[in-house]
């Protein structure tokens, strides 16, 4: 392969494992408290809207997986430059990077924020954010197959602390979910548009791509990892819609961690304790990929050095953590995080996916001509 992106065929992984990196980057510090912010919008019908959700992000997967087949070798970076030219493509880089860069910040400000909150109140943000960031540093330089493996070890992990969930499932009150289909059309759309902000994530096919050898399989593995998503929002959703009542489930703001205060083991009572502190690895194949994407995207556009460019990012986050100390500031940040993710992920994935089709018409009648 000409391409210099997989000129190296060491660094290539099987597909399969794209189920893993797109599961994982789905699910993050989001997964912990997705309920209350579904809820506020469509009430007990918020498994109505997650469904809704769903449909619509099988729809992205399939557009953003005929954009990389049309492409092959390239990653959206490359891609933008060939559809628009050297500097409009690098400006759309940039726009990329930044909202990535963002996605990563919320992530890591939500993440330290649930630490001092159920851990550690008294630790400085700033040291929380240094240490996540010396790991996951770590994690880049060991390049994109290393990165893969957290994905993979993520993944069970979250599979382990979704068997938790049997034990609020017993406390259930099936009053909660009545009456059903109270909520109007324009609540469960409301409700879907919130719960697409905890499931993106599925953007990590644009940059890994490239990577994954039998490509023609990726578009299955990602709609399964997208289905096991869907899945595991709609579980975590249910239990809680069920276990609190409904002004309770709009006070609690991180409604699955306070559902493992009932858990109690022999040797353990605080088990939410160790929920927290296993969530760095669920969230970390999150932290992983954005660096390295961002770095990745940086050093297109810059032909710098990408460690290089690792450090500086990191550098950054450290110092930007300084600008958001207060929750409404970290909210304001993740909600503008989210509404561009959704016009990002499902607007343009779609937009682009026409302006691909377009082209391809257009190329095959210049050769039929």
């Amino acid at each position: 392969m000409s391409n210099s992106t997989t000129s190296n065929q060491k660094i290539f992984f099987s597909a399969y494992l794209t189920f893993f990196i797109v599961q994982s980057n789905q699910t993050g510090v989001g997964i912990a408290g997705v309920q209350r912010i579904i809820y506020l919008e469509s009430r007990q019908d918020a498994w109505i809207s997650i469904f809704i959700s769903y449909v619509g992000m099988a729809i992205i997967v399939a557009s953003i997986c005929y954009i990389l087949n049309t492409f092959q070798n390239k990653d959206l970076f490359e891609i933008h430059i060939a559809l628009f030219g050297k500097w409009v493509g690098n400006i759309f880089n940039l726009l990329v990077v930044m909202y990535v860069f963002a996605g990563l910040l919320s992530i890591i400000l939500n993440y330290t924020e649930i630490i001092q909150a159920w851990v550690f109140p008294d630790l400085e943000t700033w040291a929380i954010v240094t240490i996540l960031l010396l790991v996951t540093i770590y994690g880049v330089f060991g390049g994109i197959k290393t990165i893969v493996g957290v994905s993979f070890l993520g993944f069970f992990l979250t599979i382990w602390l979704g068997l938790m969930l049997v034990v609020p499932l017993r406390y259930i009150d099936w009053t909660n979910f009545f009456p059903i289909m109270e909520a109007s059309i324009p609540e469960l759309l409301r409700g879907a548009y919130k719960t697409s902000f905890t499931v993106l994530g599925v953007e990590i096919l644009y940059f890994v791509y490239p990577y994954i050898r039998e490509k023609k399989k990726v578009h299955f593995y990602s709609q399964m990892a997208v289905f096991f998503t869907f899945l595991l929002v709609l579980a975590v959703t249910f239990v809680a819609i069920g276990y609190y009542s409904g002004e309770q489930l709009e006070k609690t703001i991180w409604a699955t961690l306070s559902m493992f205060k009932i858990i109690q083991f022999p040797n353990l009572e605080r088990f939410e304790f160790l929920a927290v502190s296993i969530w760095l690895v669920i969230i970390l194949p999150n932290t992983l990929f954005m660096l390295w994407a961002v770095s990745k995207g940086l050093k297109r556009v810059f032909k710098v050095r990408q460690k290089k460019l690792v450090i500086i990012c990191s550098v950054i986050l450290i110092l930007s953590t300084a600008f958001f100390q207060k929750r409404i500031i970290i909210n304001e940040l993740v909600d503008n995080v989210g509404v561009f993710g959704f016009y990002m992920i499902f607007v343009y994935s779609i937009l682009l996916a026409f302006i691909v089709f377009i082209r391809s018409l257009w190329k095959k009648r210049g050769e039929q001509g």
